[in-house]
């Protein structure tokens, strides 16, 4: 959504442009024009695609009467030529070619085509325009490569081809003798770096970039622009330090709003600039302290520091009640302490947001309301904080420009009353607070709340009455509460739910006709029982639906599935579903992201029809019943992160040759507690590219993996994300806050999105189970950087594939109860990322390679039954390991086990008997008969064997490992037996 300031901007843009017609009409000689520029001026009308209703100029040259051409509306001359055309708004369309004569005009300098719709490319022969000073190609349609030559031209003072989204080009070099002063390619798909050369631009005083695919450093060039009054860089991709614009005195407007940025900021960088009145530095990765210098820029109206890393205490800053400030938003930082009294100073606050820090102490809401009288959005949420409110304060029922209140984790025991008699709430945040009992019915009655979050308390019912025809509830979150019953219908507008983490029991028929533009309802872990209503499948905009962890039994309902052309999530896990999973239902127009039928009763094969699901991120098809083959067929789908197919019956290899495509995205793969047989195809593994990194954190995938709903990647448009939304909900949005700043809609949908890291914004951050050191645990958030393996419990043989040791990222490999034999290969230290590693009950033989001492996160680590041998390596990690993860491995000596090593590294003998001992009341062995001897062995050997079953055991399984050092042919197998496994020495065939 374009904000305030924007607009401002865009309409300041248009005047000058109405004002540049107006003076050059001023200047216009009373002579006619020329016969051959009216000539090229009804040839160009001529050759032009445009609407007669709507248009205001073309359609009435050379037919009003008026034979002068330079009468005509849009038209300015001087002597006789035209030197300005103002074709805006004129339903243009059918694109503008090479051969128009719109090129011979010469002695133009004023060239205004906004707001058409041309659909071409921009004619190379506007470079023919030499004198051209003044060149407007904004919201037009145009798209392609720009022409590189419309830079070059030497007249030019302002270009703006702002809003054509699908043009794109990249800057030039500019020379030393540009007379730009204003340049706009904001809302294009404009690339590259911002050139060095940017400061040959002497004249430079609006620099528009946003919303483009720039990156790189800012350069130190972009200091020297003395000129420059708005500069706007925001939605791009900059990266590196932020440079000082103290040379820039003029400076008013600067934005870097969503980029990359690093590194600190200092008070050093704004102290010259005395004119800056809005400050956006938003969503970077900027860090330190916050210079208290930034808030006594006498002419400072906005600072935003939202969604960085800054730290650290606020320190107090002088002259507060003298501020013009009336935006403060720091929010999603890491400040703590106490909030500084000087921001309270703010007399003409209309915006304080401080959610999502770690700032401490008792606020008394008494005391903001007393010296913020004009404060319309109040954020406190998920701090340190405590809020008081004394509601026994008459002035409290005095909020009148209060809209957003946002008080998430502010320690709340009960609703506070002072909200009843507000005359108008936008936001209502209480969420994570202690309040518990009924949800007052006094909290339905504001028209105008678009947004209400209340979960995460102890809330067991609703007051009713519920209903209120007039409401614009948009945005409802319950979760996380006690209320149980049936699901109740606030309002028809509504487009996100969230009822999940309840015990609701019951939903109403026909819930289409109550929520019409539903788009995200969540219902999981209530109390839902019976077969899937099949109203589900009537509610046509719905892109997000949860109903896991309840107890939904019965077949899937087949035009559910149906619906994965509109779907993007659906999570049926954790039910008792039954049937199978229904094949040639996925169609080729799949917008399937997510697809979770965990834990359930399923049956049958995975249908083939799966693969059409080409934007797939989430797939699991976990515990349940299916009998299959692997299924390489969904080796087309790229997009793919997580597959999970553990605990079903699916069997046979999974070596996928035939398939020339494979997953380059998968991050989790279970495969465990099937009935998967071969050797693990190395080609398969060296295809799992996202595993090969070295997981850095990027801003390009952000911290957790989630996809988005609007299908817009990861930077979050609000007018692209307003334009999916039904007509009917945008006109009652635009009606509601017609009157207000658009920085309150702003901030509400920025905490939606990212301060309470709630998905209205379209955000869903995927989940799923995986054994992980040990046991299983639920990601309910996966880190973008987390990658796991489990081939665990199959049938797979074969030596460790040296492949596996490429997937440099693995935090989780499990390979345990299979038949891979073999050493261990040394270059498993490679894997330096790695937190556990299971190798247990296998056939791996040889010494423990002496690499995975230098795993240093290695957290559990388990070797056992194996034929391991050799001392354990010392290192500062592997030491730390008890002796179950070494058990069952008879060669095996040196701590942490209590069997130590030899000289020469190998389990050591039992002590000998001394010299002294052996003298001393001796029996000369020597002496005694071959007879002896034999009838000794025969009781010492035989009869224990027969008769004393410890030491049988103990005979047969020394007299194994013998066998199986000297024979090749022969290793050992475990085989169940009963509730016992058993090793067992078997002639293995080449």
């Amino acid at each position: 959504m374009m904000s305030f300031q924007k607009l401002l901007f865009s309409l300041f843009i248009n005047l000058c442009m109405m004002r540049l017609i107006t003076n050059i009409d001023a200047s216009t000689t009373t002579s006619q024009c020329l016969s051959h520029q009216q000539f090229m001026l009804l040839n160009m009308k001529h050759n032009l695609i445009y609407n007669p209703f709507k248009s205001t100029k073309l359609v009435h040259w050379n037919q009003s009467g008026v034979v002068d051409c330079c009468q005509w509306n849009g038209v300015s001359c001087n002597n006789g030529h035209v030197i300005g055309l103002d074709l805006s708004q004129e339903s243009i369309s059918g694109g503008l070619h090479n051969s128009s004569s719109l090129f011979n005009f010469e002695h133009l300098h004023s060239l205004n085509l906004a707001f058409n719709n041309f659909g071409s490319f921009i004619p190379s022969d506007i470079v023919k325009l030499k004198n051209l000073r003044h060149l407007n190609l904004s919201n037009a349609g145009f798209c392609g490569q720009i022409p590189k030559g419309i830079f070059q031209i030497q007249t030019l003072k302002t270009l703006d081809v702002s809003n054509n989204e699908e043009l794109e080009g990249s800057l030039p070099e500019f020379s030393q003798h540009g007379q730009l002063d204003t340049l706009i390619l904001s809302n294009t798909n404009f690339f590259g770096q911002l050139v060095s050369s940017i400061s040959n631009l002497k004249q430079l005083s609006t620099l528009d970039l946003s919303n483009c695919q720039f990156n790189g450093t800012l350069p130190d060039s972009l200091s020297e622009l003395t000129n420059l009054v708005y500069l706007d860089l925001s939605y791009n991709r900059f990266s590196g330090p932020l440079p000082s614009f103290n040379k820039s005195k003029n400076l008013q407007y600067l934005s870097l709003l969503q980029n990359e940025l690093t590194g600190t900021i200092l008070s050093t960088q704004w102290e010259e600039l005395l004119n800056l009145c809005i400050i956006n530095l938003g969503d970077n990765f900027f860090s330190g302290k916050i210079p208290k210098s930034l808030f006594t820029i006498p002419s400072l109206q906005e600072v935003t520091l939202s969604d960085n890393g800054f730290e650290g205490l606020l320190d107090e800053f002088q002259n507060a009640t003298a501020s013009t400030l009336e935006l403060v938003d720091l929010s999603i930082n890491k400040l703590e302490g106490p909030i500084p009294l000087s921001l309270f100073g703010l007399k003409r606050l209309s915006l304080l947001n401080l959610s999502s820090n770690k700032f401490n102490g008792t606020i008394h809401l008494d005391t903001i309301h007393k010296k913020l009288p004009y404060l319309r959005v109040l954020g406190l949420s998920n701090n340190k904080l405590s809020v008081e409110i004394a509601d026994e304060d008459p002035s409290l029922s005095f909020f009148p420009n209060l809209t957003n209140v946002l008080l998430a984790s502010c320690n709340l025991k009960k609703f506070p009353s002072f909200l009843k008699n507000q005359p108008k709430l936008f936001d209502l945040d209480l969420s994570n607070n202690l309040i518990q009992g009924p949800i007052p019915n006094w909290i339905w009655k504001f028209d105008s709340m678009v947004s209400l979050n209340l979960s995460n308390n102890l809330l067991t019912d609703l007051e009713g009455p519920l209903e209120n025809p007039n409401s614009s509830l948009l945005m409802i979150d319950l979760h996380s509460n006690q209320i149980r019953g049936s699901i109740p219908y606030f309002t028809k507008y509504v487009v996100h739910l969230d009822f999940s983490n309840n015990e609701f029991s019951f939903i109403p028929p026909n819930i289409e006709k109550y929520l019409p533009f539903l788009f995200y309802l969540s219902l999981t872990n209530n109390s839902f029982h019976g077969k899937i209503p099949e109203s589900f499948c009537n509610c046509s905009s719905i892109r997000m639906l949860d109903l896991s962890h309840n107890n939904f039994d019965g077949p899937i309902p087949k035009c559910l599935i149906a619906r994965n052309n509109t779907l993007r999530l659906l999570n049926l896990a954790g039910n008792k579903l039954t049937g199978h999973i229904y094949d040639t239902i996925f169609s080729s127009t799949c917008n399937l992201r997510y697809l979770d039928l965990n834990v359930n009763l399923l049956r049958g094969t995975v249908p083939n029809s799966l693969a059409n699901c080409q934007k797939l991120e989430v797939l699991n098809l976990g515990n349940n019943s299916l009998s299959d083959e692997f299924p390489c067929f969904l080796g087309n789908i790229t997009t793919l992160q997580v597959l999970v197919l553990r605990s079903n019956k699916l069997h046979g290899p999974i070596d996928c040759s035939h398939n020339t495509s494979h997953w380059k995205m998968l991050r989790v793969v279970d495969l465990a507690s099937n009935k998967f047989v071969g050797t693990l195809p190395g080609k398969l593994l060296q295809s799992w590219t996202a595993m090969m990194d070295d997981g850095n954190y990027t801003k390009e995938n952000g911290i957790y993996l989630y996809f988005n709903m609007y299908d817009f990647g990861h930077y979050i448009r609000y007018k692209d994300m307003l334009a999916l939304i039904n007509i009917a909900i945008v006109k009652r949005l635009a009606k509601i806050f017609a009157n207000d700043p658009p920085y309150i809609f702003d901030d509400m949908l920025n905490y939606a999105i990212k301060g309470n890291q709630l998905p209205y914004g379209g955000t869903y951050l995927d989940s799923v189970t995986v054994v992980n050191k040990g046991m299983q645990m639920k990601l309910v958030k996966i880190f973008s950087i987390f990658t796991s393996l489990d081939f665990s419990s199959n049938h797979f043989e074969g030596p460790i594939p040296e492949e596996l040791m490429s997937l440099k990222a693995l935090n989780v490999l499990n390979m345990s109860h299979n038949a891979f034999s073999g050493h261990i290969p040394s270059s498993l230290g490679d894997l330096t990322a790695l937190e556990s590693l299971d190798l247990s009950n296998n056939t791996l033989f040889g010494e423990i390679p002496t690499e995975i001492s230098s795993l240093t996160f290695l957290a559990v680590l388990n070797l056992s039954f194996n034929h391991l041998e050799g001392k354990i390596p010392t290192g500062t990690q592997i030491q730390s390991f008890d002796i179950y993860s070494f058990e069952g491995n008879e060669g095996l000596c040196g701590p942490p086990l209590t069997n130590n090593c030899g000289d020469d590294g190998v389990q050591g003998l039992p002590p000998t008997p001394s010299a002294s001992s052996e003298t001393h009341n001796s029996i000369d062995w020597n002496f005694l008969s071959a007879e002896l001897g034999f009838t000794f062995g025969i009781g010492v050997i035989i009869l224990p064997l027969i008769f004393w079953k410890k030491w049988r055991l103990w005979y047969w399984k020394h007299l194994d490992d013998l066998l199986w050092r000297i024979i090749p042919q022969l290793d050992f197998v475990y085989e169940q037996h009963g509730q016992h496994k058993y090793k067992t020495l078997r002639w293995i065939s080449a």
